[in-house]
């Protein structure tokens, strides 16, 4: 895949900002020809309005994004929430094109840019730690969990932090699957069918361990050697909120560390399709690496996994439930990875399961939905998400992506599950629904 120079952090230019100028006129130039991606978030309406408002000749009169000023920019910048769906819709990106256009990146390089220059808001460095937060969180979850669900509190978190006092939050596990691994790890029986090594991601390791836990199962069921690999946060917290630098940082140790896997043999799986998407994708980028790149091709989200091992006939299926009726939301950042449908692939393979994919924003994208300016429009751009999900009152509902389940049920009430949980109920012969 072609890569672009000017969304390239590895490039001198990245910082240059007459450069970062002239690419946003000449992106915006090409969207407002375009519009085709006005309906995926804030930013696009918003930029069009602000060209449109510079036109002498009426709206869609010759466009001139010279014109527009700085504040014009940053109001489309801020209100992107890094999604992808413009990148995976867009006909004139990198290496299908000669335009180049890959609009999620330009707005990270614009907001790298104003990190740069101003440096880091509080918000993102409270949200951009995460191991931080989870480790504290963890060793006082009763009251870390009390503080995140009581008025004052959270009024006051909206007040100094920036955390909207609204935003449904993860809870805090009073054990971390980290310090839960060898409890619930099992070694292979003769030769294993795969090796792998397990990414967990911060938000397993800190909030939802069972999720974690339950991947060892289905695993061990299908006798797969599992490492536990989970050192830190992929930083993508970091990416999004334009701290370039912390990000790069991130993505250094953790190419090392990761690397000693790969050496090993093992493929490195992912939980969370937004941690995948940043070490498969982004990683080569901000390193330009062999690396990076190496790490990058041995990467894989589970149910990409799993369907991996039915393709070879390894995959066991004496699952013993289904599902019925499912909805399953299917993440932007899996999307933006172009895998195919793989967990409705997999999750088809359950006895009476019918799969309904819901190809929707959740709007939630990383810290973006927790920050007091950006949480009504979340609720906004995943409204449509929140209705397919609940459309037609489906027996179980499933997404990948474990913030994205939090904010479908801010949405509609009802927290969907991740596939690993269905699969190791199947398994076990307990009901899932």
């Amino acid at each position: 895949m072609a890569n672009n120079p000017a969304y390239d952090p590895t490039d001198g230019r990245y910082y240059d900002e007459k450069d970062v100028r002239s690419e946003v006129e000449r992106v915006f130039s090409l969207c407002a020809d375009c519009r085709m991606c006005v309906k995926y978030c804030g930013s696009f309406p918003t930029m069009f309005d602000a060209i449109d408002g510079y036109c002498t000749e009426g709206k869609y009169a010759e466009v001139d994004t010279k014109k527009l000023k700085a504040e014009d920019v940053s109001k489309v910048v801020d209100l992107c929430f890094q999604c992808k769906l413009c990148y995976i819709k867009c006909p004139y990106t990198p290496g299908d094109h000669e335009w180049a256009i890959d609009f999620p990146r330009l707005i990270a390089r614009a907001k790298a840019l104003g990190v740069k220059k101003k440096g880091v808001p509080l918000v993102d460095k409270l949200l951009g730690n995460p191991d931080l937060v989870g480790k504290l969180g963890t060793a006082t979850a009763p009251l870390a969990n009390w503080g995140n669900e009581n008025a004052l509190n959270r009024q006051l978190m909206h007040s100094v932090v920036g955390i909207h006092k609204d935003k449904k939050l993860p809870r805090f596990a009073s054990k971390t699957f980290a310090a839960q691994f060898d409890g619930h790890h099992k070694t292979p029986r003769g030769e294993p069918a795969a090796k792998i090594a397990f990414f967990s991601t911060c938000y397993v390791n800190y909030n939802q361990p069972e999720i974690g836990t339950d991947t060892l199962e289905v695993m061990a069921h299908n006798n797969i050697d599992v490492a536990f690999a989970y050192e830190r946060c992929c930083g993508m917290p970091l990416w999004h909120n334009g701290d370039m630098d912390g990000a790069i940082a991130a993505a250094r140790r953790n190419v090392d560390s990761l690397t000693q896997h790969v050496k090993d043999g093992r493929k490195v799986i992912a939980t969370n399709p937004t941690c995948s998407q940043m070490i498969r994708v982004e990683y080569p980028r901000l390193l330009g690496t062999d690396e990076a790149k190496k790490l990058a091709a041995q990467t894989m989200d589970p149910m990409e996994f799993l369907a991996g091992l039915a393709a070879q006939g390894k995959l066991k299926k004496d699952f013993k439930t289904g599902a019925g009726n499912l909805s399953y939301h299917m993440p932007c950042h899996l999307r933006a990875q172009n895998i195919g449908y793989k967990t409705r692939d997999v999750l088809s393979l359950l006895p009476d399961t019918n799969v309904k994919v819901v190809e929707e924003c959740s709007g939630h994208d990383g810290t973006w939905a927790m920050k007091k300016e950006n949480f009504e429009q979340s609720m906004k751009w995943g409204s449509r998400a929140f209705q397919a999900m609940a459309d037609d009152n489906p027996k179980v509902t499933c997404s990948d992506c474990p913030l994205a389940a939090l904010q479908i049920e801010q949405g509609n009430g009802r927290r969907p599950l991740n596939p690993m949980q269905i699969l190791a109920r199947s398994y076990r012969g307990e009901a899932i629904g």
